[in-house]
């Protein structure tokens, strides 16, 4: 296993830790607002992890009390779909990713909720729940 700076391949699985609001319990659909870019924490791009660094148990975890699901990408469908992913490690997550076209700056756009309902739609699989809940 490298250290995260390698690129992804198009084999690897992505996960993306989704609040329990943008979820639904019993059809597991994914509301689009779970790709949505948080206004300040994803300047750079939306933040998604690296399943060959992660468990979907660690993908999960988020603020304290508080419950998540995780969806399951493929790397090769969002390259299909022309979006970029880059490699971002973070000093104590080596699988932290990013999806540079969609970021707290555009996140308004019409082509990023374009990118948010695609995404929702890519999802393999949905997780969870995981915490509290």
């Amino acid at each position: 296993m490298g250290d995260g700076t390698e690129p992804v391949e198009d084999d690897e699985l992505i996960y993306r830790r989704i609040p329990e609001v943008w979820c639904d319990p019993d059809t597991r659909q994914l509301d689009d607002q779970a790709f949505a870019p948080h206004k300040t924490n994803d300047v750079a791009g939306l933040s998604l992890s690296r399943a060959k660094y992660k468990t979907i148990e660690e993908a999960a975890k988020g603020w304290p009390g508080k419950t998540y699901y995780v969806a399951i990408l493929k790397a090769k469908d969002l390259r299909a779909n022309d979006i970029a992913i880059e490699s971002r490690p973070l000093h104590d997550d080596p699988g932290h990713i990013e999806l540079p076209s969609l970021n707290s700056k555009n996140r308004r756009d019409s082509r990023v909720l374009e990118l948010q309902a695609m995404l929702a739609e890519l999802t393999l699989s949905v997780e969870g729940p995981f915490g509290p809940s």
